[in-house]
Order: C-alpha cells, then structure tokens, then sequence
C-alpha cells in the first residue's frame, strides 16, 4: 500500500504559527494607520521587526520569508515583507504576491541585502533594480532576473509585451563574480527590439564571459549552444556545465567543446540527414567526462557505439530519441555494458527492430543502478520490454511509459506486480493510450509500497478509488488526462 501522509514537523508547525502572529501583527498595524500615516505604519512594522530580530536567530527570517504564503496576507504585501526581511538574509525568493509590487519599494529593499546568495525576482525585476543589485549584492552565487512583463495595449485590438530588462541591466551585474547560476530572458530578434528593452545575443555573450564561474545559464527556449558557437568574440574557456545546442553541426559542436572545456550536461538536437556521426565523433574525440547526454534526432550507429564505448563508463543519464528505426536489441545491450553506471535512461524509438527473443537470457549487471528509466514510443511489445529493464534493475522509482498504439496494460501490470518489480517505485506516469481497469488500478496503489504519484487515463469511474485513498490517508497524488 502506498505510504501514509506523515504529520507536519515540529519546525514547521512553528513556522507556520510564527508567519500567521506575524500577518496577525502586520494586518493590525495597516488597518490602524491610514494611508496619510505612511510613515507611522513603516515606524510600527520596523519595531516589530527588531523585536523579532532580538529573539530569532538570522538564518529563521531566511525561512520564514520562503514560507510565508504557508498563511494568506490579506493586506498589502510590503508591510508583511518589511517585518519578514533581515538585512543579514542569504536567501530572498518572491512569490506571486509579490508581483504587483512597484518597483520603488525593490530598490529601496534590496540596497540593504548585502548578504544575499540566492535571489530570485522572476517577474519583478527591471533594469533599474538590477542596478542597484550589481552595487549592493556582491557575495550573490544564484540569481533569477527574468523580466517584468508589461502589457502595451494598441488601437486597433493588438497587445505587445513589453519587457524591463536590457543589455544595461546586464552590465549592471557583470561585476558579481561569484554567481554560478543565472536565469534570465532569451535574446530577442530585430524586429522585437523595437518594443520595449530587451536583451541581445552580444549581451550574453559579454556577461557570461565576465562571470568566470558561471556553471548554469537557464534561457528558456533558447539554443544556448548556437548563442556561443555564433559569436564573432574570441570567449572562452567558459565554467559553464550545462549547454543545449539544436540544429548542431560538427563543426559547431567541436567550437562549443573548446568554448565550454568543463560541460557535465550536454544536449543536441539534429533534424538534418548529414553530419550525425561527425557530430558523435566530436564528442567522442573530446575530452569531456560527460555525466549527461541527451540526443535527439539521432540513429544508433557504428559512431554511437563508440562514442558510448569510450565516454559510457562517465554517463549517468543518457537520453536517445532514435529514428531511423536503428535501434536493436544488441543496441539495447550495448548501452547497458557501455553505461554501467546509468540511474537515468530515456529510450524514444519507431523502431521495428527492438525484439526480445523467446527465449532470451540477459546478461547480468546491465541497468542495474537504473533508478529512471522513459521508455516509448511503438512498434515494440511493450510486455517484453518492460518486462527486459525492470528484471535488470531493483532500484527503480521512476517509470514512464508512452506509446502511440492504444493498448491494455492490465496483464503486463499483474505479472510485474506479483514479481515484485514495483517495489520502490514511487513515480507512475502512464500513456493516455494505456489501458488500465480500476481493479487494476487499485491493486497498484495497494501492492506498491513507496508510490506516490500515479497518472493513468480513467475509463471508469473513480470516486470509491478517491475515497480509499483518503479514508486511508495515503500520501498518494492519484491524476488523469
């Protein structure tokens, strides 16, 4: 049966108690003072605050500022932040509350913070804070700038997004040479840069080559690898430790490889038909130690062979979206002796060629620290397969199943459940296109011990599941389509 929701801590309950006096407090405090009497509401909230700071140690306002939406705040939302805040805080992190906060209070806020490492403002930062960051907040490792987003509404019923960060505010923390990880918007093309701020390809460029110990540079749908092959600048050698690139090329991953020397995390998406293997020989001739390796687009050939060979033994996560219908059985096989080391494998296939012979006998120690494994899409015997990997491995605690084909699962399901195959797994995503009964069902969430999260498409009524799983307060998320 699936394990039972577990009382809150003691810490936590505290937590929760401390933030509800003090949004008690706060609410009190605006509610007395008219907005005339400015001045006296920021006197009453600051004694507050010191008397707080004279009884909890610094490193609590940290925790009670991350957990104070754990109790709603009815009023406005700066008194409540004025009293959680410390200007020896190492950890700021907004919530959506805090949104619709003009920017003057965060300028005058964030001046004090001379102690931050991790800040996050998605949403609310602009250039003009990011200004006063770059002064002000010099030990920070871990920051959040993407932009506040403005709505510009035109006559004839069209709407643009106008964002508040640019290439100045970029500069603005160039000189924070401590951050390893940064988050921020993606560079937009000539056309946007008519509207509003924004930030360019040669902005990233310059602060990712001013931060000497940057590992992380998360730009949501942006090729990060294209944005450094493509500079004229001569860059490098970057920290970066993580790199997208799409549409790669061989010559581009070879400049990428020489720019980024320490990469860890490499992902490569390749749509044409030429240059796959000189891709794969790249990475090959290298000399990375990658521990992740996501290919997509890509034939498992003579060139992914050795590739696996020579890097595998590094690799614990290892994704391959194949095409082509390339990938076999003895492919499948040379993962596993190449890679003994994987925790995570992520297999998407057409292929008609992945058959596990009747009488087949695998080889032992193959997958045998998989602990993920994502397995799709069809055109294999989804009984076999699955049947393949989770005799290999013991461990496993996160399965996803996708296929195209629809398909009943409940004989594949039973057989696995009465091996004992489940027994750590706490993660269960199924395809919409895999059947499975409510008795079935059931019998999962009372056979596996540890799950707690399972997505399966409901073709029956569930309601009696629901209930049993709250009569029996199991910590189980039960979600459909």
């Amino acid at each position: 049966m699936s394990p039972r929701k577990q009382p809150c801590s003691l810490f936590k309950l505290c937590i929760k108690s401390c933030v509800n006096l003090v949004n008690s407090a706060c609410y009190v405090i605006e509610k007395s003072c008219p907005e005339n009497m400015f001045d006296e509401c920021e006197r009453q909230a600051f004694e507050l605050k010191c008397h707080l700071m004279s009884m909890l140690p610094v490193r609590l306002f940290d925790v009670l500022c991350s957990e104070r939406t754990c109790c709603q705040y009815r009023g406005d939302p700066r008194v409540q932040l004025h009293v959680l805040t410390h200007p020896n805080m190492t950890v700021f992190r907004k919530c959506d509350l805090d949104n619709g906060i003009p920017q003057p209070f965060w300028i005058e806020t964030l001046c004090n913070f001379s102690r931050l490492v991790v800040l996050d403002l998605k949403f609310i930062c602009t250039d003009e804070i990011l200004q006063v960051i770059g002064v002000s907040c010099p030990l920070l490792e871990e920051i959040n700038i993407v932009s506040r987003v403005d709505i510009c509404k035109y006559l004839f019923n069209a709407s643009v997004l106008i964002r508040n960060v640019s290439d100045a505010g970029l500069c603005s923390i160039a000189n924070l040479k401590h951050l390893r990880v940064l988050a921020m918007d993606p560079p937009r093309n000539e056309r946007a840069n008519r509207v509003g701020r924004c930030v360019s390809q040669a902005g990233i460029i310059m602060l990712v080559s001013e931060l000497p110990y940057l590992e992380e540079l998360r730009i949501e749908s942006c090729d990060i690898g294209s944005t450094l092959i493509g500079t004229v600048m001569n860059i490098g050698p970057l920290s970066l430790r993580k790199i997208n690139s799409h549409f790669a090329s061989a010559d581009g991953i070879r400049k990428l490889i020489k720019i980024c020397p320490f990469l860890k995390e490499l992902s490569v998406t390749h749509l044409s038909e030429h240059n796959k293997d000189a891709i794969l020989n790249q990475i090959s001739l290298s000399d990375l130690r990658l521990n992740r390796l996501d290919l997509s687009f890509f034939s498992y050939t003579d060139s992914m062979q050795q590739l696996l060979a020579i890097k595998g033994n590094y690799l614990t996560h290892f994704s391959l979206w194949e095409i082509d219908h390339s990938l076999t059985l003895d492919a499948v096989l040379s993962i596993g002796q190449f890679c003994p080391n994987l925790s995570s494998l992520c297999l998407m296939t057409q292929s008609k060629c992945l058959v596990i012979p009747r009488y087949f006998k695998r080889p032992e120690k193959i997958f045998s620290e998989l602990k993920s494994l994502t397995i799709g899409n069809e055109n294999f015997d989804i009984d076999h397969i699955l049947t393949f990997f989770l005799d290999c491995t013991q461990n496993l605690e996160k399965l996803v199943l996708k296929y195209q084909t629809i398909t009943n699962l409940d004989a594949t399901l039973l057989h696995l459940l009465e091996k004992g195959s489940f027994r750590n797994v706490n993660y269960l995503w199924l395809d919409c296109t895999l059947e499975v009964s409510k008795e079935v069902v059931k019998q999962v969430i009372q056979t596996c011990e540890k799950l707690q999260m399972f997505t399966v498409d409901f073709t029956e009524e569930m309601t009696d599941v629901h209930k049993y799983i709250n009569e029996n307060n199991l910590d189980l998320k039960l979600g459909s389509y």
